[in-house]
This record gives C-alpha cells, sequence and structure tokens, in this order.
C-alpha cells in the first residue's frame, strides 16, 4: 500500500474503524476496507443504539448542551450533562467528523464525501449544505466558526474549504504557501481559531524521498496565518511524525499526534517543548478542565489528566479508542469514540 495512506489506517486506528478509498497522486486508485462511511440521501438512520456507535467528536454549548456527531451521520444531543442522549434527524449517512457552535443555535458538523450540515436551532434539525457524494472525494476532518458568517473547513489531501456567508456556499481554495515539491501534498487534520486573524494549523506532509525508488517521506505539519487565513506559512515541526490536534489556552499553544507526543508553545509556534509522556498512545484530542488543567484522549482508550503532581495515564479496560473529550466540571468528563458515548469522574479513575 502507499506510504500515504498511512495516515488514513492510523485514523481508522484511532477511530475503530477502516480506510477509504481516496484518489492516488500516481494517477491510480488504492483500495482498502469498506470504511465506515455510508454515503445516502436518504438520511441518517434513528437508532436506539446510536451512543454506542462510532462518535468522533464532541462539543458543549455554553447553554450547557451536548452534541455529538460521528458514524453513519449520527447527531446526538444532551441537556443533562449526558445522562441521556436525542438522535436528531440528519439528511445524509456519511460519518461526520468534527463540529463547532457559533453560539447556542448556530452550528456546523463535516466529515466524510465533504459533507457539510447546518444547524439553526441548536441541532434539533440540520440541512446539508455541501456534499460531493463518491468515495474518491478528500473527507473533512474539522472545521470552525471564525465568526457567524465566517467558516473554515480542512481535510486530507490539502482540502481546504471556506464560507462568508454563514455555510449556506463554500469555496474549495488551494494553499500554495503549503505545498511542497516533487509531488507532495498535505493532510490538514486539526486547526484552532485564536481570534479572528490568528489561526494555527496541523497535520502531516508527504514528500518524495530521494531514494531510487522513490519512497514518499512524511513529516508532521504545523502552519500558522496572521492575516485570517489570507496567507499561510510552515512552521518548524518538533518531530517528524502527524500531528492530530492543536488546541490553546491562555496564550499557550499544544499540539499532538502519534507515539504520546505533545508539544507546547508559549511563543506562538515559533518553537516548541516536548511534554514528554509516559506513553505510546496516539493522541486524539484534548480539553481543559475549569481549574485549566488538560486531559487527553486516544487510541488504546488512553486517558491523560495533567495534574499538579504530574501526568495520570489511565485506560479502559476493553481498550477501545478514544476519539474526543469534553469537561464538564473539574473532575467530570465525557468521552466519545468507539465505545460510544461515556461519562468519567477523574476521582475514580
Amino acid at each position: 500500500m502507499k506510504t500515504y495512506l498511512k495516515s488514513f489506517i492510523t485514523l481508522a486506528a484511532l477511530f475503530g474503524c477502516s480506510v477509504v478509498v481516496l484518489p492516488s497522486h500516481s494517477g491510480q486508485q488504492e483500495a482498502t476496507e469498506q470504511s465506515v462511511v455510508s454515503s445516502s440521501n436518504n438520511g441518517a438512520i434513528i437508532a436506539e443504539k446510536a451512543k454506542s456507535s462510532l462518535l468522533l467528536d464532541i462539543i458543549k454549548l455554553s447553554n450547557g448542551k451536548l452534541v455529538t456527531v460521528g458514524e453513519r451521520g449520527h447527531i446526538l444531543l444532551s441537556d443533562d450533562n449526558g445522562q441521556t442522549w436525542k438522535q436528531s434527524p440528519v439528511p445524509s449517512k456519511s460519518s461526520l467528523t468534527a463540529i463547532d457552535f457559533f453560539d447556542d443555535t448556530h452550528g456546523v458538523a463535516v466529515g466524510f464525501d465533504q459533507t457539510i450540515l447546518l444547524t439553526t436551532d441548536g441541532g434539533l434539525s440540520w440541512t446539508q449544505t455541501h456534499q460531493l457524494d463518491s468515495l474518491e472525494q478528500p473527507a473533512l476532518f474539522d472545521v470552525n466558526y471564525v465568526s457567524k458568517d465566517q467558516l473554515v473547513a480542512i481535510g486530507s489531501y490539502g482540502l481546504y474549504m471556506t464560507s462568508e456567508d454563514g455555510g449556506a456556499t463554500w469555496d474549495a481554495q488551494e494553499v500554495d504557501s503549503l505545498a511542497d515539491n516533487f509531488g507532495g501534498f498535505s493532510h490538514f487534520y486539526s486547526m484552532t481559531v485564536i481570534d479572528s486573524k490568528n489561526w494555527i494549523l496541523a497535520g502531516e506532509k508527504y514528500v518524495s524521498g530521494e531514494t531510487a525508488d522513490f519512497e514518499e517521506i512524511n513529516t508532521g505539519l504545523l502552519a500558522k496565518t496572521n492575516d485570517g487565513g489570507q496567507t499561510w506559512s510552515k512552521l518548524a515541526s518538533p518531530y517528524d511524525g502527524s500531528f492530530f490536534g492543536v488546541n490553546h489556552l491562555n496564550g499557550v499553544l499544544y499540539a499532538y499526534g502519534l507515539r504520546g507526543n505533545v508539544y507546547e508553545s508559549r511563543d506562538q509556534g515559533q518553537s516548541w517543548r516536548s511534554l514528554f509522556l509516559k506513553t505510546a498512545a496516539g493522541l486524539h484530542d484534548m480539553d481543559f478542565l475549569p481549574n485549566g488543567q488538560w486531559v487527553l484522549v486516544g487510541t488504546g482508550g488512553v486517558l491523560i489528566e495533567n495534574t499538579a503532581t504530574g501526568d495520570n495515564i489511565t485506560k479502559r479496560r476493553d481498550l477501545k479508542g478514544r476519539a474526543a473529550v469534553i469537561a464538564i466540571s473539574d473532575n467530570e468528563l465525557i468521552i466519545v469514540g468507539e465505545g460510544g458515548v461515556e461519562r468519567v469522574n477523574l476521582d475514580a479513575e
């Protein structure tokens, strides 16, 4: 299998799913196992077990409502801190990978088949504003509101899409400054919006090697914009592996990825310091507790809690992968992943 598909195998391992068919840059297509993606315009099936299915992202609104998204177009809502969940009707069965809200009513979800969904009622109902219904289409992996009107969605093979009308229409753009020479390309996995002008992007890039058989080499990708996405510049990556996520709090940037690698930057990404966690797990999502401490989740059901006395590392007994985490108090988390939704009390870990 071509090296450039390894990133999707890695994501599959994180999520507990298999890899999609994606276009090859050599002009041929490489197929792997059938994906969890189910492309259909018939809409997601309302299922009792949806809360136990593969879920890939979660967000907490200012009114306390939780919204999570995942495979087969599942979107679930909770108004009681994750005690109970209700599935929303969705006009697509494509697996959803990321969600963001501008306020308690306006939200966006993205995923495979370049599916983009909007809500104006806090997630109770959704409309589809974009989709390319083919397994050959790159997937979207993250989406961010910059303002109520301006949104940015990113994904595989350098997919970079913007909207200036609240998500009603979308424009796919080429980010030339992030392209590589010799037929290289990048996958964009995560973006964090610091303010309206300053954003940080994380992922991986592939470049042609100098060996006789032209082996492809992948390295971590970090980039920033200081002008609201008009121009981008690459940042020096502190290690060679992929970055699956990037986040920020109080002027500190965090980037995390394969083999337990987590880095922090206190100078807007100009330099990075390793946090040296005692784990080899792939790290997929980070959130911050109200007290300012952070938590990370990833492969093998790993959960890492940063505390005043050190880092506490635990795992699910069944080792099912954890994809995303949201803190609902100083000692309570809602985590989603291969095992669906779970509530975790940090005092009991």
